[in-house]
């Protein structure tokens, strides 16, 4: 019921920024009409043509329309729904509706986004089929945009062994594009996700795939760029991400390679952290291994373990202190020697951050 009065607006044609604003500001749809209408004009600046289709939103039934989208095997998840990612609620222009067509619950499991360039070398094949092959085996779902080259190949990689994948698309999920993906498109909805903020019958068009790629990095614990070209557009998708508190790693390639030119200036520029494996990231989350593996693959002590292991974010002093409960002096010697073998490195405004 929540969803269906609030896909009313969008039907009566009210633009996602308005919703997404009066979303937040009433807890429920019925409430936007208990107020007088001037507040939506003067407090909230909504023009009259969109005052007006919001007034108009009230006589429209989206029962038939959204009933419609289910026999076709789509979900509609409003911004305010149980079922919304909060991790994409968060970020700075969040989709007011989520179109899904597969497993919804995908959407709770954890999540790295693998991007990388449409014209994929053979080391850039290689690559990405060996980090989606490795999350699959420690149960991480993969996320990327079902384009050419990188983002397929996580795909299906994903799919033929046994693994969880979500596609995000740039059109509705009636309109499959490229068409040259069709069939794991396809095997996606079967066996996988594929999500959209479009409607349905929206074309793919240029404007709408750096919109995608938010979603992407919003629903996405970190992102992996496999393989990029100096201005590719996975790294539109890293910015963003890093814009958004994300992690971004990279994984180095030939100086030579112009497809490789945009992940190594990521990692020279410290934009990016440079792994190798997919153990790399396992180690900066925590996930699937166990303290023993990083006691012993960082050589650390239990007292350097427990600082490392809050160390998941960037922090100072004051809060390492209040999160392992050890003594001032203690942790600067401790983080001290920590930053001599190159565990951790000290970052401006007297905070310390991982560099492995």
């Amino acid at each position: 019921m929540l969803t269906l009065e609030w896909y009313g607006l969008r039907t009566a044609g009210v633009k996602d920024r308005i919703i997404r604003v009066l979303a937040e500001k009433f807890e429920n749809y019925r409430d936007i009409f208990e107020i007088d209408r001037s507040f939506l004009l003067n407090r909230l600046n909504i023009d009259e043509e969109q005052i007006g289709k919001i007034y108009d939103s009230i006589k429209i039934d989206s029962f038939k329309e959204v009933e419609k989208l289910k026999k076709q095997g789509i979900k509609i998840i409003f911004i305010k729904d149980r079922e919304y990612p909060v991790e994409l609620r968060n970020i700075a222009q969040p989709p007011v509706f989520l179109y899904c067509k597969g497993r919804v619950e995908l959407l709770k499991k954890r999540k790295i986004g693998i991007i990388g360039t449409r014209k994929a070398t053979e080391y850039g094949k290689v690559i990405c089929e060996k980090f989606a092959k490795e999350l699959v085996k420690n149960s991480i779902a993969t996320v990327s945009g079902l384009a050419l080259g990188i983002d397929g190949i996580c795909h299906k990689i994903t799919l033929e062994n046994g693994g969880d994948t979500i596609a995000v698309v740039g059109s509705g999920l009636d309109v499959i594009y490229p068409k040259s993906n069709e069939k794991i498109w396809k095997k996606i909805e079967k066996k996988g996700l594929i999500i959209s903020e479009y409607p349905l019958g929206t074309p793919p068009s240029s404007y709408n795939f750096p919109l995608r790629n938010r979603i992407i990095a919003g629903i996405s614990r970190g992102i992996l760029v496999v393989e990029s070209c100096k201005r590719g557009g996975s790294l539109i998708t890293a910015e963003l991400a890093l814009d958004e508190g994300r992690d971004v790693f990279a994984v180095p390639g030939d100086i030579f390679s112009s497809c490789s030119e945009g992940t190594n200036n990521l990692i020279k520029n410290s934009q990016a952290k440079l792994v190798t494996n997919v153990d790399d990231i396992l180690v900066e989350y925590g996930w699937n291994s166990s303290k023993s593996t990083v006691l012993k693959k960082l050589n650390l002590t239990e007292q350097e373990y427990k600082i490392y292991n809050v160390l998941v974010r960037e922090k100072n002093l004051d809060e390492i202190i209040h999160k392992t409960s050890m003594k001032t002096g203690e942790i600067l010697s401790l983080l001290m020697e920590m930053e001599v073998k190159g565990i951790i490195s000290s970052v401006p405004g007297g905070k310390y951050r991982r560099r492995i």
